[in-house]
């Protein structure tokens, strides 16, 4: 074993550059790992070159603050476009070593903090250091074949620690285990931590000016990673000892789940809040319609028209209403078997239910439809309205209705009536509509003998959304259906979806600003594997600490596209592009393109004018498409350019009608002339 001392260093070519001659070497700097910066996707052949021709110049590429707006420097070309003699290149060589050495400037204390950028960005960043041996001169560590070390880095995150009102900022490790990714608090910044996600590293190798051998280690800034960084969660106990966290590999074992009711809840608001929700505010926002329209001299909407524009809306309500149902009688049957059985068997094992089922259970029976409501609908003997919502609930799970249902291919409408099909469930229960004077209505209104439950994040309320208030309400059914539940290890349930799960983490990012996007730093890693606790991994100096940006930052630089459209837009010019990109519809997609070619700029007009101009617009009956009674597919062959110009029309009207709420219109484009850019050729 090699008994000299390691020690990381700051890469050779920066060494005893740092402030003044006299004490540039006992500065930190001399010890800290450099990040580099790179401006173009040839970065790898950049520092490759720079290394060849020039080491010491690896100084204008250590990245400093910039913007898109004030950006850095950048540093020669040094990359050997064309082959050189090797007498040429080591005379160039030589003379380069002679020169002097200009010294590093420190970073100015007033610039703002270093931010790294992303590779959609056009930035690219390399860690550097040195790894040496501690004695005089410093002379290069030379990895053991089959000695079992090894070379890395770790990402570390910088965040206070609760209770300490110093506001110091401590490191934190990245680990991915079977606990799931998080930050572990480091009981040392300068101990590994075991388990700690390691990064790659390499090693360059090139001359020193001495015409010594010496390696560069070097591993890219993952700062595309910077999502999946700030998105876990935060674990603030001191991380274990690297011995005992060696001995505890020997016999891994599965951390026990936490019990929780998280899961299930949050997939009952997914399936079954949330669409009630949008019922509601649906209803909502076409009874606002005729009071937000205007009207024509003592004109009025006649009162049949009404009713058949409530009627149509409701069965539209209605379809969706019977998923919605479906959706909340397999969360009850699946996670509260004895409320299920209740509901299933008419009561039957009523008393053996706990006192939050059985308020469940109650509160369903109690959620009814209006009288002006069922009027509205025009239920049928062949659609009776249900009594209750626990009665619908049993009768969406009688045998053959979810089949039938899930597999039917047409649209629930009175035009054409596709109502005497045998899809359709055989009851009405409409969870949210509007009554025959188009106002709103629906069982809904139950929910007000509920009271709020701060265990449920209410909706954002932002400006006027019609119905927004009473959607809220549907919270209070989450709630009363989480009560219910027990606090199980939710094996049986879908995982936490990641939307929630980014939440929970950015809740827990210990009181530092959620929009900061954190600090960061690097730090090089040398371990030998065979040695054990003995000589635990050897860790650098942590590199400057830094920001990581977001894809979406303001300050970041843009990466140059360019798109070149077809220049002749002319039928005669678009009809010679081949139309070579396949979509392929199924027969249900097949029919509904079908009826959206229908439709043409009257009607969507017609739709959106007030009485007496509306015309809802045709719904049609949602059947397939169909040859010789047999339904059919299809494969569409159509033409990218086209399809690419009508994207850019349809972006620009729809930034034009945004503009209204975002004001961004002043921000949105600039164009430039270019004289002699036509479209057609002129004719000789």
């Amino acid at each position: 074993m090699n008994a000299h001392p390691l020690r990381w260093q700051a890469p050779q070519p920066l060494w005893s550059r740092f402030g003044d001659a006299a004490g540039a070497a006992a500065t930190p700097e001399q010890a800290r790992p450099a990040i580099l910066r790179f401006a173009s996707d040839d970065f790898m052949e950049q520092l490759l070159g720079t290394l060849a021709r020039d080491p010491t110049r690896i100084d204008k590429l250590v990245a400093r603050h910039e913007t898109w707006r004030k950006p850095m420097v950048d540093p020669p070309d040094l990359v050997e476009r064309a082959p050189m003699p090797q007498l040429v290149q080591a005379s160039s060589r030589s003379a380069a070593a002679r020169l002097p050495k200009p010294r590093l400037a420190p970073a100015d204390a007033d610039a703002p903090p270093l931010k790294l950028y992303q590779p959609a960005h056009q930035r690219h960043y390399l860690a550097t250091a040195s790894l040496v041996c501690g004695i005089q001169g410093l002379p290069e560590h030379a990895l053991v074949r089959g000695g079992g070390e090894e070379v890395g880095m770790v990402l570390r995150r910088l965040m206070p620690v609760p209770g300490d009102a110093s506001g110091t900022l401590h490191e934190f490790a990245y680990l991915k285990d079977l606990q799931g990714a998080r930050w572990q608090r480091c009981n040392d910044n300068t101990d590994f931590v075991p388990g700690e996600d390691r990064l790659p590293a390499f090693a360059l190798s090139f001359l020193d000016d001495g015409q010594h051998r010496r390696a560069l280690w070097a591993g890219s800034v993952p700062v595309g990673r910077r999502e999946e960084y700030l998105g876990c969660r935060v674990d603030t106990a001191p991380s274990p000892a690297y011995a005992a966290a060696q001995r505890e590999q020997l016999s891994p074992s599965v951390p026990a789940p936490a019990n929780s009711k998280l899961a299930r809840t949050a997939q009952f608001q997914i399936d079954v809040s949330e669409p009630w929700k949008t019922m509601i505010r649906s209803a909502f926002k076409l009874a606002a319609a005729p009071a937000s329209t205007p009207t024509i001299g003592d004109e009025a909407e006649p009162p049949g028209d009404r009713v058949t524009r409530a009627f149509n809306f409701n069965l539209q309500q209605q379809s969706a209403s019977w998923l919605v149902l479906l959706d909340c009688a397999d969360h009850l049957q699946s996670y509260l078997p004895d409320v299920w059985n209740a509901i299933d068997n008419n009561g039957a094992g009523y008393a053996a239910l706990s006192s939050n089922r059985r308020a469940l259970y109650d509160w369903l029976g109690t959620v009814v439809m209006s009288a002006p409501l069922i009027a509205a609908l025009q239920p049928t003997a062949q659609y009776p309205v249900a009594a209750s919502m626990r009665a619908a609930l049993k009768a969406i799970r009688a045998p053959g209705v979810r089949e039938k249902l899930e597999a039917s291919t047409a649209t629930f409408a009175a035009t054409p009536d596709t109502r005497g099909l045998p899809d359709w469930p055989r009851f009405s229960f409409c969870l949210a509509g509007v009554e025959q004077s188009l106002a709103a209505n629906g069982p809904y209104s139950a929910l007000d003998s509920l009271g709020d439950d701060a265990s449920i994040d209410p909706d954002p309320v932002a400006g006027n959304v019609p119905g927004q208030d009473v959607a809220r309400k549907v919270d209070r059914f989450t709630a009363l259906y989480a009560r219910a539940l027990e606090a199980t290890t939710e094996t049986d349930a879908p995982p936490v979806p990641f939307a929630l799960q980014v939440k929970n983490a950015l809740g827990n990012n210990l009181g530092a600003n959620l929009g900061d996007g954190g600090w960061f730093v690097l730090r090089f890693v040398h371990g030998r594997r065979d040695c054990g606790p003995l000589h635990p991994p050897l860790l650098s100096a942590p590199t400057e600490r830094f920001r990581l940006a977001s894809f979406f930052d303001s300050d970041a630089p843009a990466r140059p596209i360019r798109i070149s459209l077809p220049a002749d837009t002319s039928p005669a010019g678009l009809r010679k592009y081949q139309k070579n990109t396949a979509f392929v519809l199924s027969d249900m997609l097949c029919g509904q393109v079908q009826r959206a070619k229908g439709m043409g700029l009257v009607d969507l007009v017609l739709s959106v004018l007030p009485w007496p101009f509306h015309k809802d617009l045709p719904a049609g009956d949602g059947a397939p498409c169909q040859s010789g009674g047999i339904n059919i597919g299809m494969i569409c062959s159509l033409s990218i350019p086209i399809i690419t110009i009508c994207a850019l029309i349809l972006l620009i009207i729809i930034v034009i009608l945004f503009d209204l709420i975002f004001r961004w219109l002043p921000y949105f484009v600039i164009c430039f002339p270019v004289p002699g850019l036509k479209g057609k050729k002129e004719s000789s």
